[in-house]
């Protein structure tokens, strides 16, 4: 499929919020996603299991680094607001980082008349290899402009079967407030 960088009439973008619900069961580990476009010119760290944001056209790739493993002058980088770009590449390929091989897009376009406010998918970490981060996307949760919210399990979708989704889900709200 092919994207371009020009607002479509009648379409808005929605940012995706991503929520890694078990992240506590991994205390000895830091979680990190690069960027598909910038790779690790802009990592971010994963704070209290969540992530989103960014060039709507991007994606993200989750990663994992043991705490002993990561250098403590790269945690302050990370951690350092006013380092707006922390061009870490040459530390990270290096690094003994594990990496999931899921797609996790930036954003999605849906049509504008469909109320939603927001869009958040549901992480679970299955596993840490030597080099893999195995995850599940659980599910995703729809928030409306009335206040409601509704989720479903997460299947890989097109652009259109999520806005056929995201359409169900909002006329059932609506019907319902």
């Amino acid at each position: 499929m092919a994207s371009a960088d020009i607002p479509i009439e009648g379409m808005k973008q929605y940012s995706y919020q991503y929520i890694i619900n078990n992240t506590a069961d991994y205390p000895d580990y830091v979680f990190l996603t690069s960027s598909e476009i910038w790779q690790f010119t802009m990592p971010t760290l994963v704070v209290n299991g969540t992530f989103g944001g960014g060039y709507k056209l991007d994606g993200f790739i989750l990663h994992a680094i043991a705490r002993e493993d990561l250098d403590q002058a790269v945690m302050d980088q990370l951690h350092d607001a006013k380092n707006e770009n922390p061009d870490l590449t040459d530390y990270f390929e290096k690094a003994p980082i594990k990496t999931s091989e899921a797609l996790l897009p930036v954003a999605v376009t849906i049509d504008d008349q469909i109320p939603v406010s927001n869009i958040s998918v549901i992480l679970s970490i299955n596993d840490i290899g030597e080099t893999d981060l195995n995850i599940t996307k659980e599910k995703t949760i729809f928030g409306f402009e009335n206040g409601t919210s509704d989720e479903a399990p997460y299947i890989e979708e097109t652009e259109s079967e999520l806005v056929d989704q995201v359409g169900n889900f909002q006329m059932e709200a609506f019907q319902l407030s």
